[in-house]
Order: C-alpha cells, then sequence, then structure tokens
C-alpha cells in the first residue's frame, strides 16, 4: 500500500469540499485526511496506485457545484500509517495562494427550510449552509474560517454545533451557520433614529405592511445596504428619486420568485442565470404582462431585475407578494453604505425606516448586472460584483510571474491584483471623480494586499496623469519602491488587446515594457 498526496488549487474554500472528499474516502475505504491550506486542499492517503488514479478522477467529475478546480497534482509521498480518514481543520502560516469564493446566492435548500413552518429555521433571515451565504464581504483574512470572518463573534447553539461538527451534514464546518437560538441580530430604526424593535418576527411583519403606505426602507443585505419601496407605487418611487438625487437613471427590482414568472417571460437561459448561485440583476424586455415600471425604468422597454439572494429578503418579500425597488443604499456617485453607524446616520435621511443586523460586513458589494444577447443568448457582464468578484479564473492566459497590480482608469473603476499566477479583480467601485469613491477604492485595495499578503512587483497605471487611480498607484509604487508602468487606455481596450474574453476584461500585451507577457489592464 502506498501513500499519496492530491493537491487541488483553484476556487475550493468554503463550498463544502472537505466533507465531499471525507465522504468520497469512506465510499472508497481510504484511510487518511483532508485539509484546506493557504495554497489550496491537500488530501493525503493510503491506496494502491488505482484506487488513487480513481479518487483523483473521481474528485474532477464530481465535484461541489459551487467549486472551480484551475489544478490538481496526483503524487506519492513518504510512507505513513492512518487507522482512519479525517479532516485536519486549516492552517494559515503560509502566504495564501488559493482563490477566494464570492457571496454565493440563497440556495434551494436553505430556501425550503425558511419557507417550511415545522423547520427550527422557518423565517430565520440569516439561514445559510456550505452552498450558500456570504464569503468575501465578511472575510478579514485568510483562511476561510469562522474565526477570521465578521460570524466569530456568534457562538453557535448546540444544534449549530452539532451540524457544524458532522462531517455527513450539510452544514459541516459552514463558517456562517446559526439559527433563532444563536441568531444574527435585527434592529430596525425609524428616520428620527430610534429603535423600533429588535423581534424578527415583528420586524419581518412590519416592513411589508411600510411598503404597502409607501415608505422606504433602507435594508442592510449581503454586500451593503439596499433602498426599497413598492415598485409599483409612483408616488414612493417618485420620492425615493427625489431623495436619492437620481431623476432619470433605472432603478432595480427584486421580484418574490413566483410572481416574476407572472410579469415576465423569461427564456431557459435568463432564469439559468437569475436562479444562480449569483442571483445578480438581470436585464428583461418588458413584455404585455409586465407592469409599466414608468417609474422605475422610464422609457426603457428592459427592467433590471432579480430573485431574493439573501434569506432575509426571501422572508419579506413572502410576505409582500410583489416586486419592490431595491437600489444601492447610497446618495448618487458615493459609494454603497455598509456600516450600521453610517447608514443610521445618512440614510435616516432618505430611508423613513432603516433595517440594521449585527453582523458586519468587511468589504461592499453592490449587486452585479449581466444581459444576454437577443439571438444567441449568450451571457454579458455589464457590472462584475456581489457574486463575482474578486476571483477571475482563465487558464488560457499566459501570466506573467510577476506580482502585478493594475490600477484601472477613472469611470466604472476596478483594479486588479495578480498573485502567484491567480487573477483577483475587485468589485465595481464607482467613479474615481468623486471623493467617497476614491476613499472606498484605496479601502478595498489595502483590504487585497492585506488578505493575500501581497506586495506588488510591478504597478500598473492608466497613462492619464489627472485619474485619482494613476496618482494613488504612484503613490503606492513609491511607497514600495517598485516599477511604474503607464498604460493608455484606448490602447489597453482595443488597439493593443490580445483577446478581450467573455467576462469583458482585455488582456495586453505592453510591447514598451520589458514584461513580455499579457498583463491585465482594467
Amino acid at each position: 500500500m502506498t501513500t499519496w498526496h492530491i493537491h487541488i488549487e483553484g476556487q475550493v474554500q468554503g463550498v463544502g469540499f472537505r466533507p465531499f472528499i471525507f465522504g468520497l474516502a469512506n465510499k472508497l475505504g481510504l484511510k487518511g485526511w483532508v485539509n484546506n491550506t493557504t495554497d489550496g486542499v491537500h488530501i493525503v492517503f493510503n491506496a494502491t496506485a488505482s484506487e488513487a488514479l480513481a479518487l483523483k478522477d473521481t474528485i474532477l467529475a464530481t465535484a461541489p457545484s459551487l467549486s472551480r478546480i484551475t489544478a490538481l497534482e496526483l503524487r506519492e509521498e513518504s510512507p505513513s500509517t492512518f487507522t482512519q480518514f479525517e479532516i485536519v481543520h486549516s492552517e494559515a502560516s503560509a502566504t495564501p495562494n488559493l482563490l477566494l469564493t464570492p457571496d454565493f446566492a440563497l440556495c434551494s435548500a436553505c430556501r425550503e427550510e425558511v419557507r417550511t413552518e415545522k423547520d427550527r429555521r422557518y423565517d430565520y433571515p440569516f439561514t445559510t449552509c456550505t452552498n450558500c451565504g456570504p464569503r468575501f464581504s465578511i472575510i478579514k483574512i485568510l483562511p476561510y474560517d469562522r474565526v477570521n470572518t465578521t460570524m466569530a463573534p456568534f457562538d453557535m447553539c448546540p444544534s449549530c454545533q452539532s451540524e457544524y461538527d458532522d462531517p455527513l451534514d450539510r452544514r459541516y464546518y459552514s463558517q456562517t451557520n446559526s439559527d433563532p437560538d444563536c441568531s444574527v441580530l435585527l434592529t430596525l430604526y425609524d428616520a428620527d433614529r430610534q429603535e423600533i424593535s429588535q423581534a424578527t418576527k415583528e420586524i419581518l411583519d412590519y416592513i411589508p405592511q411600510a411598503w404597502e403606505v409607501g415608505k422606504i426602507v433602507a435594508i442592510k443585505g449581503i454586500g451593503g445596504y439596499l433602498l426599497t419601496c413598492d415598485a409599483s407605487n409612483e408616488t414612493a418611487v417618485a420620492e425615493l428619486r427625489n431623495r436619492k438625487h437620481r431623476p432619470r437613471k433605472p432603478f432595480a427590482v427584486m421580484y418574490p420568485r413566483e410572481k416574476l414568472a407572472q410579469d415576465f417571460s423569461t427564456d431557459q437561459e435568463e432564469w439559468k442565470t437569475l436562479d444562480s448561485p449569483i442571483a445578480p440583476i438581470v436585464l428583461l424586455d418588458k413584455s404585455l404582462d409586465t407592469p409599466a415600471f414608468n417609474g422605475v425604468s422610464p422609457g426603457l422597454e428592459q427592467v433590471g431585475v432579480m430573485i431574493p439572494y439573501a434569506p432575509l429578503f426571501e422572508c419579506l418579500l413572502q410576505r409582500f407578494s410583489r416586486a419592490i425597488v431595491a437600489t444601492s443604499g447610497n446618495l448618487s456617485n458615493s459609494p454603497i453604505v455598509y456600516q450600521d453607524d453610517k447608514a443610521i446616520k445618512e440614510l435616516a435621511g432618505v430611508a423613513d425606516l432603516v433595517l440594521v443586523n449585527n453582523r458586519e460586513i468587511v468589504i461592499p458589494q453592490d449587486d452585479s448586472v449581466l444581459t444576454h444577447t437577443p439571438f444567441q443568448k449568450q451571457r454579458i457582464i455589464i457590472r462584475r460584483s456581489r457574486g463575482l468578484a474578486p476571483t477571475y479564473i482563465n487558464p488560457d492566459l499566459d501570466l506573467p510571474k510577476e506580482e502585478l497590480l493594475a490600477m484601472g482608469a477613472m469611470l466604472k473603476s476596478t483594479f486588479s491584483l495578480l498573485k502567484s499566477s491567480n487573477v483577483y479583480v475587485s468589485q465595481y467601485l464607482g467613479d474615481l471623480e468623486h471623493f467617497d469613491a476614491q476613499l472606498h477604492y484605496q479601502h478595498t485595495i489595502q483590504h487585497f494586499l492585506n488578505l493575500f499578503r501581497s506586495k506588488p512587483e510591478v504597478i500598473l497605471i492608466d497613462q492619464h496623469p489627472g485619474y485619482p487611480s494613476t496618482q494613488i498607484g504612484k503613490e503606492l509604487a513609491a511607497e514600495y519602491g517598485i516599477s511604474v508602468y503607464p498604460v493608455q487606455h484606448h490602447h489597453a481596450a482595443y488597439q493593443g488587446a490580445d483577446t478581450r474574453d467573455d467576462m469583458g476584461w482585455y488582456w495586453f500585451r505592453p510591447g514598451s515594457t520589458d514584461l513580455g507577457r499579457r498583463v491585465l489592464c482594467l
């Protein structure tokens, strides 16, 4: 019997990968261990050569649907003896070299629990498992373990701890696991910043009633606060536009799943995108059955639609039974608000009610926006954010070995970090002509550098000297004592592009530099 070692790289943390391996190994009668570390998943076990190959092939063929394997290596190891197969918990001593998991929308199993009256998680607004829930937005440092997230302050009740400790349970090692007995706490405030309630059921009943009478409600979601109101109430929508200083730009709407099918004729690809773990805003054509939505998308033939991606929204829309406006909780041109004290202070001037919870958001994100081509129904990403950021996977790219930081340009800003041949593209960060957006941009860059323990060797900046991204890039380069390479943004995006991939990012070979390989320019 030989000892074997399988090393798996990719997006494999926080998606139930270890219990998957545990179940597989026990089914095959293997002895050894599986562990998540800062460079991926490691499996060490005793087996014959044919058994080792069978395990490798089965992993590749049946890995959890939310995982993304970019590399798998099988090799012989120094002989060891094992009496059972076990799960070893994460180690965080090394520099991270892994793909970071995005936030996932509510899965079908958790949705069923939230809707089932006899289930202990009925109407629980923070129901999650290894197949759904926040990841990127709540992680402070890698690896993705509860102690390294904003769930650390929440002690699990005995029932949740039992699920967490059971390798055969779908909530095994689910870092966001909780239930009503160890609950994340909701608190509802009025526009005068006075507390209305902390009782979950009372709040879940109160908010739909507020929508019914035209009230605007700010609600803390996965990536930040959303401003909501009854989408069919034109007076409420007009008032939201007035308070948010957004006279014409369309709003997104959030639909109860069952109601959406009545109002829109979605094809298979559109519904697949709507109901995916991303659960983005999808641009849908209006049909004869679609409400006018004159105030939501004035003068347009499409509406940006999403379904409830968090259990809190599922609970609320099950009660309300029709669409709500769900737009970023901010004033126009400012980043989405995600801190509770700031929401209570600033959004109280926009919303009549503010619903907070005591699970902290580390990194805010707007909702992703997608559309489809009219005939082939190919997916086009308009805004890459919640559910997609920050990991970018394209195994066909010829990437340099250097650590690179690409600062991006001015409008619709993002930045990209290349480290250990992994590409991380930030979420949409807004237009950098606004000071608050610049602060948000700098905060997110610093979070990425800390999270991945990265010190770039090269910084790519836009050639325009007046762009804040250019200035910030120069300041970082001076701080690190490293080289800066300017790229003309039109040249990067069009004239010099080697290829444009299906995610909408351009890969550019800068002929004026000595890098000699493609680098990401945004």
